[in-house]
């Protein structure tokens, strides 16, 4: 089983040194399906497009996801650790939802809400 570094937060995901946005986890772990799916084709295209990502296929067996725009780096893989990755991925939107959920929000008080005991605080 190949490993690869994962870190997730509520602002985006980062699987070795490629980067996607948590919305975008759904549409890479979709084009890696897919990609792995075409292991036993007799001839590989030189890649596939998935919007806003492409995975290129290589003469050695490896495959790299990236975006089409060039930006955020690439990932990548082996036809043999697709379902790991797609694991992977999804493990960490999971990650990230739970940050955008847990992220505590600032509570806002006014000090003129709270009194010295026998104050009386007069309504607005």
């Amino acid at each position: 089983m190949s490993k690869f570094k994962i870190e997730a937060d509520s602002e985006d995901i980062r699987i070795d040194d490629f980067k996607i946005a948590p919305a975008e986890g759904a549409t890479l772990t979709e084009a890696i399906s897919f990609a792995g799916g075409m292991r036993d084709f007799p001839g590989l295209p030189p890649q596939i497009e998935f919007p806003p990502f492409v995975v290129e296929f290589y003469e050695d067996g490896a495959l790299v996801a990236k975006r089409a725009n060039g930006t955020g780096g690439e990932l990548k893989f082996a036809f043999n650790t697709v379902d790991q990755l797609i694991i992977s991925v999804n493990q960490a939107i999971e990650v990230s939802r739970d940050q955008k959920r847990l992220r505590p929000t600032p509570r806002v008080t006014s000090s003129n809400l709270f009194g010295k005991e026998g104050d009386v605080i007069e309504g607005r």
